[in-house]
């Protein structure tokens, strides 16, 4: 993620508009690079992938673009145009709708045994209280588990990764044991204050740091916003209000 950020910030310095491409510029089959896996991490994001960037424009890719595509009203050529490319990445863009033909692992629901709500504290104050290398308590809200996850990166959210093994333990059990799109609201404490957020429990990224892992996965704050452009994550949000009790 820190190379799309860098690819970004080389592209704004260079006043090269990363948002947006011409009407001519289009990425197809067997293209690669840095936006290819870009592209693709935005399907992923937005589940019409379920594996983790490669930066090669394959047909696994296409097949992935063209269900985008049919979903969001655009003729389903599998091809990245201006089209395309902006309502992909935009706030307007639609999810995968759920298959029912795949299984859907949801966590535990609210036991009540959490009467606490966390605070809805602005991510930009609250990254600076968790920088890079910082341990974070974290607690499921439905469940009341607990677990310590440490914060590895992140923009416009944590990326974050188990302490230990039974920290990765606990954080699946959380999910129902087994990785799953879905977003638990969670409790973080951070110093004497308690703040509402939403943990995602698809790890992506690369390799097992020990614990079991592979990759890293999110920790979002108000107001849920993705490390792609910086775009809403609307099942963040509604995870983070319901752990403020709103």
């Amino acid at each position: 993620m820190r190379r799309i950020f860098c690819l970004i910030l080389l592209a704004a310095l260079l006043c090269v508009p990363v948002f947006g491409m011409a009407a001519d510029n289009v990425i197809s089959q067997n293209d690669r690079g840095d936006n290819v896996a870009l592209v693709q991490q935005r399907l992923r994001d937005l589940g019409y992938l379920n594996y983790r960037p490669t930066g090669k424009f394959s047909e696994l890719t296409i097949a992935a673009v063209q269900s985008f595509q049919q979903q969001n009203g655009i003729a389903p050529d599998g091809q990245i145009g201006s089209d395309t490319y902006n309502l992909l990445f935009s706030d307007g863009a639609k999810r995968a709708p759920a298959s029912a033909g795949i299984k859907r692992i949801s966590g535990p629901a609210y036991n009540g045994s959490v009467k606490t709500h966390g605070t809805l504290g602005a991510w930009e104050a609250i990254s600076a209280l968790i920088p890079e290398g910082s341990d974070i308590a974290v607690t499921d809200y439905n469940s009341g588990t607990t677990y310590t996850m440490q914060r590895t990166g992140g923009v416009n959210c944590a990326q974050v990764v188990p302490k230990t093994t039974t920290d990765y333990a606990a954080y699946l059990a959380s999910f129902g044991g087994d990785a799953t799109w879905e977003h638990r609201s969670v409790l973080v404490t951070i110093g004497e204050t308690v703040y509402a957020a939403s943990m995602f429990g698809m790890p992506t990224g690369g390799d097992d740091n020990g614990t079991g892992m592979k990759g890293h996965t999110f920790l979002s704050f108000n107001p849920g916003r993705t490390d792609i452009f910086g775009l809403s994550d609307e099942e963040s949000l509604v995870a983070i209000t319901k752990a403020a009790g709103e």
